[in-house]
């Protein structure tokens, strides 16, 4: 089991030609994912005291996500809607972020404490913590970061050198080999162990500084009925399964002696764990994108506004 800590965003999506409303948001999709998985999940980010905040919660506890550490104030959650205009399908953002946005969470000392007690935290470019993250890197916990496709040259620089873990969605303005330097550059030049990249239906990628590895998507020509959450679910499996390994490798090593195993073995078996790992990935994945919303704890509009 690993035990994962996702620090920052929350969200609903309205559907407003559904009249359904889901939880989501990437950190709270991952701490979901993550529990489904049969791991240890915590969400830790602003939470607002509206109706909406009581679905997010009302999901957390259904999915087994602990959430004690989040602190719930007064104000809105950040509300994304899909809509009809003129008989196309729009997807925008209601409240600028909500909460979360204008009022980030402090990465306190208490939380810092708590934080130790996981194998990993998971953030992202839409927690608004990135001023903080040094905290983080210097209590030496690991650090997954996903940049979504909010990323340029300047901002993986800054963040390559804190994370241990970053993850890019393609960008469409953008060659396929223009999204896969992305990785060389987190990797080569700056202090980040892995890179990936997730690019939807052309699949996956990950940069270790040593070997590329890509993926494409298992039967993607079978469809999907709602997208919302696939590259989170994606990540959610990559990560734990190859963590999962290589700590389990490591908990060998320090248990054994001088001759447990060669560096040559160790290698072997990260190579063989980043394989798996992209596997979960696609199973995963594969699996929300057979949901309506992220993960599928929907409730209707109506019950909520009256």
């Amino acid at each position: 089991m690993v035990k994962i800590a996702c620090v920052g965003d929350n969200v609903v999506d309205i559907n407003y030609i559904d009249g359904m409303v889901n939880p989501g948001g990437n950190c709270v999709n991952v701490a979901v994912y993550c529990s489904q998985l049969g791991h240890r999940a915590a969400y830790v980010g602003v939470l607002a005291d509206d109706a909406y905040g009581k679905v997010l919660t009302d999901s957390l506890k259904q999915q087994k996500v602990e959430y004690f550490m989040s602190p719930i104030c007064h104000g809105e959650t950040g509300r994304c809607f899909i809509n009809l205009v003129d008989g196309d399908r729009v997807i925008g953002d209601e409240n600028d972020g909500g909460l979360v946005k204008s009022s980030p969470l402090a990465v306190t000392d208490e939380l810092i404490a708590y934080l130790k007690t996981f194998d990993l935290v998971h953030t992202s470019c839409y927690s608004y913590i990135e001023d903080q993250l040094v905290k983080i890197k210097e209590a030496h916990i690991p650090l997954l970061y996903d940049f979504s496709t909010e990323w340029d040259k300047k901002k993986v620089k800054a963040i390559s050198g804190i994370a241990d873990f970053i993850l890019f969605s393609g960008r469409d303005d953008l060659s396929e080999q223009e999204n896969l330097d992305v990785l060389f550059e987190a990797v080569d030049s700056r202090y980040c162990r892995m890179a990936i990249i997730t690019m939807g239906v052309r699949g996956a990628w990950v940069y270790d500084g040593r070997e590329i590895y890509a993926k494409k998507p298992y039967y993607a020509e079978g469809g999907a009925i709602d997208t919302t959450g696939c590259g989170d679910s994606w990540i959610s499996g990559f990560i734990t399964t190859y963590m999962e390994i290589v700590k389990e490798m490591e908990d060998m090593a320090t248990s054994s002696d001088q001759y447990f195993i060669l560096e040559e073995n160790k290698r072997d078996v990260e190579r063989q764990a980043i394989k798996a790992g992209m596997c979960i990935g696609n199973l995963k994945a594969r699996h929300t994108c057979r949901l309506k919303g992220a993960y599928g704890c929907g409730v209707p509009l109506n019950s909520i506004i009256g």
